[in-house]
């Protein structure tokens, strides 16, 4: 028990600086070799998810979010017929991405690699901010429709690693051509830096629904990481904010950024009284979107 609370106290102050000098060192290494960016994409980010992987299996911070054999059947049929999807249209759009970076002009075009990047971050973040926050908080038709295409996400009552890829794939296409897509095309920002973001988005999004006592630190105040997203899949209403995907700025200037550091939420997913299909009944939950409007009355408010 000794060891495993030493093992435990590293990986919780230790794992996210390592994993930052993976991801630098790695980048680094890629674009020095001037290969195509789109295999490092990939080669950069697995490597990260198969490490955590095996920490959250064998030291998960809530066993009860964790999965168990009861659960990993159903968990595994949703991750396959929804997340799967979703991972591949996300790793596509990601490839399209790098491709259209390499032949679209554009105001950031000319601009170096330290002004386009933060650009990038601010101007995605900002839009998907937006988009994130309207599906919990939008009101009216389309408020309806976004919830129903992202209230997926929200039902699992546990949070793991592979809750990165439960969603909806309309969710997935829309924040990708709306969020980053687009402005890129746009903006013409070059490979280089679109690998950059790319990664460092991937990563976070990847620790941000770790099960593993993970702590950022200050850096909370900057980067979305564990501590801070399980805030956003909280069933306390109140609480569930913090629509950042990788940086934790717009939340903290429109008021939405929630943190108790070293705590963390009582309970996961909606309430139990929305009317909203459960988990496990995958098709009926990827059916949310053509839902009669009449269908609804509760699932959205009962959540925002």
């Amino acid at each position: 028990m000794a060891i495993e609370n030493k093992i435990r106290r590293v990986i919780r102050w230790g794992l996210y600086p390592v994993s930052w000098i993976w991801v630098v060192c790695a980048l680094n290494r890629f674009l020095a070799m001037g290969v195509d960016e789109r295999p490092a994409w990939i080669l950069i980010t697995l490597p990260l998810l198969l490490t955590y992987l095996v920490i959250e299996l064998t030291l998960p911070m809530q066993k009860r979010w964790s999965m168990t054999w009861r659960t990993l059947l159903p968990d595994l049929a949703y991750i396959v017929s929804s997340g799967a999807t979703v991972a591949l249209v996300s790793a596509g759009l990601a490839m399209l991405t790098i491709t259209i970076s390499s032949k679209t002009g554009g105001p950031a075009r000319d601009w170096p690699i330290w002004i386009q990047l933060p650009v990038l971050f601010l101007v995605f973040e900002f839009m998907n901010y937006h988009i994130h926050r309207g599906m919990h908080e939008l009101r009216g038709p389309l408020g309806r429709l976004l919830w129903r295409i992202h209230a997926a996400h929200h039902l699992p009552e546990r949070l793991y690693l592979l809750m990165h890829a439960v969603s909806h794939p309309f969710n997935a296409v829309l924040v990708q051509a709306f969020a980053i897509i687009l402005p890129i095309w746009l903006m013409g920002y070059s490979p280089d830096t679109v690998l950059i973001f790319l990664v460092i988005n991937a990563f976070h999004g990847i620790i941000s629904h770790f099960n593993v006592d993970l702590r950022l630190g200050w850096a909370n105040y900057i980067f979305v990481g564990p501590e801070v997203h399980r805030y956003h899949h909280s069933a306390d209403v109140n609480e569930a904010k913090n629509y950042g995907a990788t940086l934790t700025l717009w939340d903290q200037i429109f008021g939405t950024f929630v943190f108790h550091p070293g705590l963390a939420p009582q309970e996961l997913g909606v309430s139990p009284d929305a009317n909203l299909p459960p988990n496990q009944q995958i098709p009926s939950v990827l059916a949310l979107p053509f839902r009669r409007s009449g269908q609804e009355s509760l699932e959205q408010a009962d959540h925002v």
